[in-house]
């Protein structure tokens, strides 16, 4: 049999079964493989023949973009299930990926494989009413219920649609500062939009001998979760220059770190961690008051305004430098 392909198609939903993850969209890819006779088409050069993969992708955007499952095995499941039973398709192979979910892996996710006579088995009408969000003729009692609960489940998941989260990160750096600082910042705004600054301050090297380094506070509305954010700030300092195989305290092109992600109190693999210890330096705390005096840091309960004027170095901050970026 012929096949039909939709390859990389991408779209943000509220899935996982962490608490940060019932916040926050994230990024979903989907690839499919559908079988489909494109005789029909060939011959008759008519559109009305072929298997519209524009539809389809239009009715998965729609479907994914408003659920809200725990679990990639039951997103695949469902949107195998709605591309079989609404459209001419009698045996599909589906890949749905989620970018960044593991550090150091690109992306995890399902490979399924389901043909039509899949949705003959048991209880498999009310499933898949539950996944088109409506109730058709002939669909047994139970299948109102289920289409009733899946509404129910996707209303609180409208929320989300345009859901994002504040992302407070550090900046430094001691090789050119200005002119890296400037191009993390660009590529910020570029990725996440808007970006609020801090005051920059200049302070001297910690742990090592080294030139003055120039650090400040970038604010971002991250719309992807925290630990694709750390793995594309990692690609930033890269693509600045820096060699992230040297863990040592040395001189930085440029080194950003997440310190806060909204009121996440989170231990992730390797030294990821919210908040980031790097708060106790004044170098981190001040421009951090600077910039969110009323923000309440999760673990200590206070907030930064507080945690500044009871810091060593609050009536020496650093030297703020005229620089703006």
């Amino acid at each position: 049999m012929d096949k039909v392909f939709i390859e990389g198609l991408e779209i943000h939903a509220l899935i996982g079964i962490y608490d940060w993850e019932r916040r926050i969209r994230q990024p979903l890819v989907f690839d499919l493989e559908m079988a489909f006779d494109n005789r029909r088409p060939a011959t008759s050069d008519a559109i009305a023949d072929t298997l519209d993969y524009k539809a389809i992708s239009k009715r998965l955007i729609a479907f994914v973009s408003t659920s809200a499952y725990g679990l990639v095995e039951t997103l695949a499941e469902r949107c195998a299930q709605v591309v079989l039973q609404e459209f001419d398709v009698a045996h599909l192979r589906l890949k749905l990926s989620k970018p960044g979910a593991v550090r150091g892996a690109r992306a995890v996710g399902v490979i399924i494989e389901r043909s039509r006579h899949d949705l003959a088995r048991p209880d498999a009408a009310a499933v898949a009413a539950a996944a088109t969000g409506s109730a058709t003729a002939g669909t047994t009692a139970a299948a109102p219920k289920a289409a009733s609960k899946a509404a129910a489940r996707r209303k609180p998941a409208a929320k989300f649609r345009a859901a994002s989260s504040r992302a407070y990160l550090s900046l430094g750096s001691n090789i050119e500062p200005e002119r890296n600082l400037r191009a993390a910042v660009a590529a910020l705004r570029e990725r996440f939009g808007e970006v609020r600054l801090s005051p920059v301050y200049r302070t001297k090297a910690v742990g090592f001998d080294g030139p003055e380094f120039l650090n400040a506070i970038a604010v971002i509305d991250s719309d992807i979760h925290p630990f694709a954010l750390n793995d594309w700030l990692h690609a930033l300092e890269i693509a600045q220059g820096r060699d992230r195989r040297d863990k040592s305290y040395s001189d930085r092109t440029l080194d950003i770190d997440i310190i806060y992600f909204g009121d996440l109190v989170l231990d992730g693999p390797g030294d990821f961690q919210l908040p980031r210890p790097e708060l106790r330096h004044a170098f981190v705390l001040k421009p951090l008051a600077d910039i969110a005096p009323d923000f309440v840091d999760p673990v200590r309960g206070a907030t930064l305004a507080q945690l500044w004027a009871a810091h060593p170095q609050h009536a020496s901050p650093p030297p703020q430098v005229d620089l703006a970026l």
